[in-house]
Formats: C-alpha cells, sequence, structure tokens
C-alpha cells in the first residue's frame, strides 16, 4: 500500500500515515489499519471523508492486493463511527443507486468489491452510515 500513501499523505516514523479525518498504519507485513480520525465528533463523516476512504479501499485492492492479508476499519476514540456529519452531511450523490459511475466514491461499495479481507473493530456508537460500514 506504499504507493498510495506516498502519494495522498504524511508517513511519521511510526509508520502512521495520518491525514486530516483519516490514518493508515501497517500492522506487521500484511495487515493494514485504516482508522476514521473525528474522534469529537464520533467518527462522522462528510463528503470529503466519505470519498478519501472509498479511495483507499480502491486503491488497496487495486495496487497492492498480493502483499495485504486483512484490513482493519476502526474509530478512533469512544466511537467507531455515528454516520453521516449532521453539520456538513455527504453529498447524497455518491449515496445514489441511479448513478452507477458515482459508486466509485462510495465507501461501503468499494469495500463490498474487495476480495481482501476487512474486520471492523467496534466500539462504542455503531449507528446508521458507521452500521453501513461495519456491515460491509
Amino acid at each position: 500500500f506504499q504507493p498510495y500513501l506516498k502519494m495522498k499523505a504524511i508517513d511519521n516514523e511510526d509508520g502512521v500515515v495520518i491525514q486530516k479525518r483519516l490514518s493508515l498504519q501497517s500492522c506487521g507485513k500484511s495487515v493494514v489499519i485504516i482508522s476514521i480520525n473525528r474522534p469529537t465528533k464520533k467518527n462522522c463523516f462528510n463528503t470529503k471523508v466519505a470519498t478519501s476512504l472509498a479511495r483507499i479501499f480502491r486503491s488497496l485492492q487495486n495496487d497492492a492486493n498480493d502483499d495485504i492479508a486483512a484490513i482493519i476499519l476502526t474509530g478512533e476514540g469512544s466511537s467507531f463511527c455515528v454516520g453521516a456529519d449532521l453539520a456538513n452531511p455527504p453529498n447524497p450523490i455518491w449515496q445514489s443507486s441511479d448513478l452507477p459511475h458515482h459508486l466509485i466514491d462510495n465507501p461501503v461499495h468499494q469495500m463490498s468489491l474487495s476480495s481482501i479481507p476487512i474486520i471492523a473493530a467496534l466500539k462504542g456508537y455503531v449507528i446508521t452510515g458507521g452500521f453501513e460500514l461495519a456491515l460491509a
């Protein structure tokens, strides 16, 4: 998964790659941990977070399939994810099943396409869109 990380994020010395709202970390050589990093908002997501998450899953599937044995999706702080940020909700276009070309930025759709096992590490609130992520 290194090509994606070098292009899109900042790598620090601990092997943790941090974007503004998401963090990626390798656990050993074959496990990737993706954390939604909005703990003060119970890890709710807006359009940018949802799109970034979809692109991360697509990139991991396309570029590093042979190297990755599993992906763990979790949330920072006390909750996994409470779904959409109601103060700044995701663009409803990515949620529409009428527009298949927009599924490319839908994280649940990208997760469903993955041949890499995805484990949702749940804690605290897991509701609405967060529940969808957990089930995907």
